[in-house]
């Protein structure tokens, strides 16, 4: 087996070789899960006409072969047009864990995985290194939110998890569903997908299921239901209206399910903090 490399193979760090193909396998710890086919069969095209523009990166050597850190997607379409070698990066200054982080860290850097691969891989990030959400979005250079929401989404039952990452419902609708039990997920989910509804109206139904009977009826007599709708479509954001007949009062009430979700209803009700001060 032969490489660019010089020989004696040294080791070496951040060094580029061509390498033969099948001496490079996958990395069975691979964040990636899913693989889109006719995406891959367009990449395979265009490495047919230009090449592999950027390389992978991979950790080994020619006698015991080499394994990917990053860029498996890049390695399956070269097989695909039938290339005989393949562009790498040789990254051995890294240790076992170094390197399962910087397969995870590329992948999320360049948004190339799917909805849940992000999230469990987001998670293997934060248990492996015992990292708070905004060490790990420091890890990846993303939002403390961006963390948290795909956090998140790992408590979503397994059908409704599937149906996010063949797209029929966005982040936003999993958000939302999160925090229900599965049966009411699956159930809730299958009639947003069919009835093709937006977050706001998905928000609406998850707050009318975890509103009592007798409370739902007291916050919205009939004349306030059309505005609660209104006023809920109006800001983004689950809203209810509690109102005392009889002591002529009431109360407005946004709901909420975290601080970059306040800012933005803060925002869309054209309040700035910072020039209140």
């Amino acid at each position: 087996m032969s490489t660019d490399i010089d020989k004696p193979f040294a080791r070496p760090e951040h060094r580029i070789a061509r390498l033969p193909i099948e001496s490079i396998a996958r990395d069975p710890h691979q964040a990636r899960t899913r693989f889109d086919d006719a995406g891959l069969a367009e990449l395979a095209d265009s490495i047919r006409e230009s090449g592999v523009i950027q390389p992978v990166v991979v950790t080994g050597d020619p006698e015991q072969g080499f394994r990917l850190l990053a860029g498996e997607r890049r390695w399956r379409a070269a097989q695909r047009a039938g290339l005989a070698e393949l562009p790498a990066i040789v990254r051995n200054d890294l240790d076992p864990e170094q390197a399962r982080v910087l397969g995870l860290i590329e992948n999320l850097q360049r948004e190339s995985l799917g909805v849940m691969d992000t999230a469990h891989g987001l998670a293997r990030l934060g248990e492996s290194h015992g990292l708070t959400h905004d060490a790990i979005a420091a890890r990846i250079g993303k939002s403390r939110a961006y963390v948290s929401n795909f956090l998140r989404l790992r408590q979503l039952a397994e059908p409704v998890q599937a149906m996010l990452d063949e797209h029929i419902l966005s982040i936003g609708h999993g958000k939302i569903l999160a925090g229900l039990d599965a049966a009411t997920q699956i159930r809730l989910a299958r009639r947003a997908a069919a009835e093709r509804v937006s977050v706001r109206r998905l928000e609406l139904w998850v707050r009318e299921q975890s509103q009592p009977r007798s409370e739902a009826a007291a916050a919205a007599p009939p004349e306030l239901a059309a505005l609660e709708q209104q006023l809920a479509e109006h800001v983004g954001n689950s809203v209810r209206i509690h109102y005392d007949a009889n002591r002529r009062r009431g109360e407005l009430r946004i709901a909420f399910h975290d601080l970059d979700e306040f800012e933005g209803l803060l925002a869309r009700l054209g309040f700035d903090p910072e020039s209140a001060d």
